[in-house]
């Protein structure tokens, strides 16, 4: 029988079945125990704090990861349930945080409250303990509306929808049929050394690209930009004072895309080769905004130069 640890952080799947306003509540109250009875694993709940996922940050994370790397021993996987509103985020910063892990962390959420009828969390539930058993899984996952996706590659694409998250550029890890996992893939054996990290840099700031938009201010303080541009990573010329500014003060650049599919490639057009060519400039590719973000963060805490930075960031 499989251990798993089960970590409560609050979320739609916490809150009370109502009308009013959602608010997610201690999830003693809201899940009803029964449910563990009935499924097959040794299941032991934490809950280190109760919150909608709007209020996450970079703290929370890193006090996720440190719950599972105190209890890495003695389980043999973790579900985490978290509000969909930020579990993207909450995936790519852990894939940061627990590095190759042999044993699966799984995040999971609902679009209903537990107790709601025809809730869907029930059953995304019991995947992501399907999935947290399962002897091919391991990393970082997201499961959600009948799919389990990789950490690094998951958005949430609707705000009401069931089905409210996909893999972008990578196709899921697996779905689910009849109580199996069906893998996409051949089943990939697990090999390496699982590596756990405790700091994050909040330091970074988002530029999100408007035609004709202004030069924005970015505070002293920042040390790495993520500047989301047209198509395949695209910066108006009108805005290479900007990137020399950015330059100027030691902060890092990194270009990624608006468009959710398909990543940016800088070097396809001249919009984004000439940028390569005259600035220190990182290519995201095919990373979400999420992962990106997430991933910056993760490179600042660690790393004490620009080629380490990208380096890190680029997991080369």
């Amino acid at each position: 029988m499989h251990k798993i640890l089960l970590i409560t952080t609050g979320g739609t799947i916490a809150c009370p079945d109502t009308n009013k306003a959602r608010s997610p509540q201690d999830f003693s109250k809201t899940f009803p125990h029964s449910f563990c009875e009935h499924e097959t694993q040794d299941i032991e709940i934490v809950e280190p704090f109760c919150l909608d996922s709007t209020n996450m940050t970079p703290r929370h994370y890193i006090e996720l990861a440190k719950i599972i790397t105190k209890n890495y021993g003695g389980f043999g996987g973790f579900v985490i349930t978290h509000g969909t509103d930020t579990l993207a985020y909450a995936a790519a910063v852990l894939s940061c945080l627990i590095e190759n892990s042999e044993k699966p962390v799984v995040l999971t959420g609902s679009m209903k409250p537990f107790m709601a009828k025809n809730s869907d969390a029930p059953e995304n539930l019991h995947n992501a303990l399907l999935f947290a058993s399962d002897n091919h899984a391991h990393g970082v996952s997201v499961v959600f509306g009948k799919y389990a996706f990789d950490g690094r590659c998951v958005s949430k694409v609707h705000t009401t929808a069931i089905n409210a998250f996909e893999s972008v550029n990578f196709p899921p890890l697996a779905l689910f049929e009849r109580e199996r996992v069906v893998f996409t893939e051949p089943k990939a054996e697990y090999s390496g050394t699982v590596r756990f990290y405790e700091t994050l840099d909040e330091r970074i700031e988002t530029v999100f690209l408007v035609p004709g938009i202004s030069a924005p201010i970015i505070r002293n303080e920042t040390r790495a930009v993520i500047i989301l541009g047209f198509g395949t990573g695209g910066l108006p010329v009108y805005l290479e004072g900007f990137l020399k500014e950015l330059v100027s003060r030691g902060i890092y650049i990194i270009m990624s895309t608006q468009v959710l599919r398909g990543g940016s490639n800088l070097s396809l057009y001249e919009v984004g080769s000439g940028i390569m060519d005259r600035y220190p400039v990182i290519d995201a590719g095919k990373m979400t905004v999420e992962y990106a973000s997430m991933r910056a963060m993760f490179a600042l805490s660690i790393s004490d130069s620009f080629e380490e930075f990208r380096r890190i960031f680029s997991n080369e």
